[in-house]
């Protein structure tokens, strides 16, 4: 719109400027003509009458001369130039005063033609009395001659003067308007010029900014194109990396799947021997782990990507954890036989953080050390203070990192060799985890690499708190990833009533053998009036519910028993065993009643010990765990 008023105003003015420079032109046009009539008047005033009297005082003077001459020679000859010259003389003097007006004028004329008459007749006089005298009598003829050719002269001379007096008076209003026309023609024509200049610069500026603004429009518009193919890349590469991370997902989720379905199934044709029986459980086992942990990176992700993402804050020392991250690599470090150095510096202080989330942090780098390194090789964790800051340095020998992939390293779902080609297992999300971990307790996170085939160093660096004695000089607690375990010692529910709610028919068996194989008597409800019928004829000591299910969910289910009395088991302890595991679902579970929360799948050991803790809680004489 901005464009366009201005557009608009621009022709608007150049039309006014036209406009201007038109009646201008016009102005001047007028001025000229104006002009030319005032010259032509002015000399057509200036020859007229003027022109006539000053003939008549040439005529004059000429026929005074003939007298004189006359006079000296007394030739006859002489004396018929001067009557001729006397008659054009009164000629001259009856046209003059036909067309003279004016009345000194006509007394002027007068007195001409009486001046000239008289000389005539002096003439005539002279002329008939010429021959008679002698030299003495013709001087005495000539006196009067003379006095009246004076007179003569000066009446002509009079004439002449006032006639140009009277026209240079009579021309002075018209030599006034032509100045005045000619100072209006100066200033129309100045006027017109700087018009047309000014049309000039505003054409000039209308199509310089014209330009400028087209200009601006078509760097914009393949500036948007840029954008527009800048967008559409990242657009295709990030549907090319969700396609690829898919595909990286179901692989990841597949293959722990393969071989529990194929030891499963041996071990329901029962063509197993003892030996390859554990072997078999121990394969089952640790798929399972790994695809938790595939879960868990996952819903970490999420957690991320929404912002939801929560610590638990207090001050630690990063001794320990890295101790526990590094003990819990044993297994696979071991299988490659590659040693794994801890340099820990004493005294290095505390930072403030999160145990459980620095330990996840040093588990995925000495994780991936292990994994891009070679049977053989070595893998150096160092932990130091530089300057104010505690920095922990994982520093291997195995394949490197390209040059091309280092600024992506930390990107969620990226690897460096991605699809079929793929040499290491895993989605691409342990790293982009460590770095919002890390960046959350306010340290940063680097990595370099020579090149392929030279290993790689990945430095975390925490903001020390102030010096302060640890209280009674303990380690934090920590809590390492979950892991395979080779020996598993289940805890004892004997005597202890449960009941399971489980919609899943699978999930409720298994988790009805556990019961069972710990001394529990447990019974399993599939929906919540099921649940409901058998909590009437039987009292258990401890409820496990799922939450999602068909119909009512576990939170309806919670809130019907709650109604109940104490003493019709309204109080019962309830632990809530669901998928959902989100931070705002267990606050939600917690909330609705359940004393406990475990998200599936839940770790068998410590589901025991929840059931066990709750059921000396409602009885007093229930067997602890063993």
């Amino acid at each position: 719109m901005g464009e366009w008023s201005f557009q608009r105003k621009m022709i608007s003015g150049v039309i006014l400027i036209c406009l201007l420079a038109i009646m201008t032109s016009a102005g001047a046009l007028f001025a000229s003509r104006l002009l030319i009539a005032n010259l032509a008047q002015v000399s057509a005033g200036e020859g007229a009458d003027l022109d006539e009297a000053r003939r008549l005082e040439l005529l004059g003077a000429r026929n005074i001369a003939d007298v004189h001459a006359f006079l000296l020679s007394a030739a006859r000859g002489d004396s018929t130039v001067v009557l001729a010259g006397s008659a054009r003389m009164r000629d001259i003097i009856t046209r003059l005063q036909q067309g003279m007006r004016d009345p000194e004028d006509q007394q002027l004329l007068k007195r001409i033609e009486v001046a000239e008459r008289a000389h005539t007749q002096a003439f005539r006089r002279a002329l008939a009395r010429a021959g008679r005298l002698d030299a003495g009598a013709r001087e005495q003829l000539a006196d009067p001659l003379l006095s009246h050719g004076a007179e003569l002269d000066r009446a002509l001379a009079a004439l002449v003067a006032h006639t140009e007096l009277t026209r240079t008076s009579g021309l002075a209003p018209t030599r006034a308007a032509v100045r005045r026309a000619e100072n209006i023609l100066v200033w129309v024509s100045i006027t017109t010029v700087i018009l047309l200049v000014i049309v000039c610069l505003v054409l000039a500026m209308g199509l310089d900014r014209s330009f400028r603004q087209q200009r601006t429009a078509l760097d914009q518009a393949e500036r948007g194109q840029s954008k527009a193919r800048a967008s559409l890349s990242e657009v295709e590469a990030a549907s090319h990396l969700k396609d690829e991370f898919l595909a990286t997902v179901s692989h990841e989720l597949r293959n722990p799947l393969a071989p529990i379905l194929t030891w499963t199934q041996l071990l329901r044709s029962g063509t197993l021997d003892a030996e390859r029986s554990q072997r078999a459980l121990e394969v089952i086992e640790r798929n399972v782990m790994s695809q938790v942990q595939l879960i868990d990176d996952l819903v970490d992700v999420s957690r991320v990507v929404s912002g939801k993402f929560r610590l638990d804050v207090r001050p630690i020392e990063l001794g320990p954890v890295i101790k526990i991250a590094a003990d819990a690599q044993g297994p696979a470090s071991e299988a490659k036989r590659i040693r794994i150095e801890l340099q820990i510096h004493e005294n290095v202080g505390r930072i403030s953080g999160d145990a459980e989330r620095l330990q996840q942090v040093m588990w995925n780098l000495i994780s991936n050390a292990i994994k891009f390194t070679p049977e053989g090789g070595s893998v150096q964790v160092v932990l130091e203070r530089v300057e104010s800051y505690a920095q922990v340095s994982v520093i291997d020998n195995g394949s490197g990192i390209e040059p091309e992939f280092l600024p992506h390293i930390f990107e969620p779902f990226r690897q460096g060799t991605a699809g079929s080609m793929r040499r290491h297992a895993g989605l691409g999300l342990g790293l982009s985890i460590a770095r919002h971990i890390v960046e959350l307790h306010g340290g940063e996170i680097l990595v370099v690499s020579a090149g392929v085939g030279l290993g790689a160093q990945f430095t975390v660096r925490f903001p020390l708190l102030e010096r302060a004695p640890r209280p009674n000089g303990t380690a934090p607690s920590v809590r390492g990833p979950t892991e395979y375990a080779p020996e598993v010692h289940l805890g004892r529910l004997d005597g202890v009533r449960v009941l399971l709610v489980e919609d899943e028919a699978n999930a409720s068996e298994a988790l009805h053998a556990l019961f069972h194989s710990c001394g529990a008597e447990a019974r399993i409800a599939g929906s919540v009036p099921e649940a409901l019928a058998i909590f009437e004829e039987w009292r258990p000591n401890v409820l496990v519910s799922d939450i999602a299910m068909p119909g009512e969910d576990g939170y309806s289910l919670l809130r019907k028993i709650r109604l109940r009395s104490a003493s019709e088991g309204g109080t019962i302890p309830a632990v809530a065993l669901t998928a959902y595991a989100k931070i705002e679902d267990r606050v939600t579970i917690l909330s609705a009643g359940f004393q406990m929360y475990l998200a599936k799948p839940a770790d068998p050991n410590e589901l025991i010990a929840v059931v066990s803790s709750l059921a000396r809680r409602r009885i007093p004489g229930a067997p602890l765990l063993g």
